[in-house]
């Protein structure tokens, strides 16, 4: 097709694509597993704490195996040296869900201490910049079953130098944020 002498490929789209909620994790070092959440799951923060944050949260923390034993390599090593951030939604900022930050994570930021616009500070935010990009390179999912596969493949693809390189930059990004205050600083 072309538009104002612009080449546009046509893509294959579907009318009403599957969609899914998903909770991920990244550290310097390593992703946590993909957890998808069961479809048309009310997220608020009994749910979060309970089934989130004392589930595939605190599995990756501990970075422990299906049969309990610890595995080589820890998701954080230190964590009084890790810094836990949340977005704004309604079930991260709750005051159960604060609650249980300040008891269990001990590098956790109160959601006053954080920007009010974070995405281009938050480095999983870029992780799933990439994943949404692997996403779009392959064949449009037709049903929940296939996309669930299709993330799950692209998550745990991502290199662990790019977990490096994104922990790496935040120095000058948060350098940047503050030289814009607090503007978007871009990829």
């Amino acid at each position: 097709m072309w538009r104002d002498g612009t080449q546009v490929t046509p893509r294959q789209t579907i009318k009403f694509p599957a969609k899914v909620m998903v909770w991920g994790m990244v550290s310097y070092q390593a992703l946590s597993t993909l957890h998808i959440l069961p479809q048309k799951e009310t997220i608020n923060a009994k749910y979060y704490v309970d089934e989130i944050l004392e589930g595939p949260c605190i599995q990756a923390l501990r970075r422990t195996d299906e049969n309990g034993g610890i595995l080589e390599r820890k998701m954080i090593p230190d964590m009084s040296k890790a810094i836990f951030m949340q977005d704004g939604a309604p079930a991260h900022t709750a005051r159960k869900t604060q609650d249980w930050y300040r008891q269990n994570l001990p590098g956790f930021w109160e959601k006053q201490k954080w920007p009010g616009n974070p995405p281009d500070l938050n480095p999983i935010e870029n992780i799933w910049s990439i994943v949404q990009d692997k996403i779009d390179k392959m064949k449009p999912a037709v049903n929940v079953n296939d996309l669930e596969k299709m993330l799950k493949n692209a998550w745990s693809s991502i290199d662990p130098d790019i977990l490096e390189r994104l922990y790496l930059g935040m120095p000058m990004r948060v350098q940047r944020c503050i030289e814009l205050s607090g503007e978007y600083i871009g990829k």
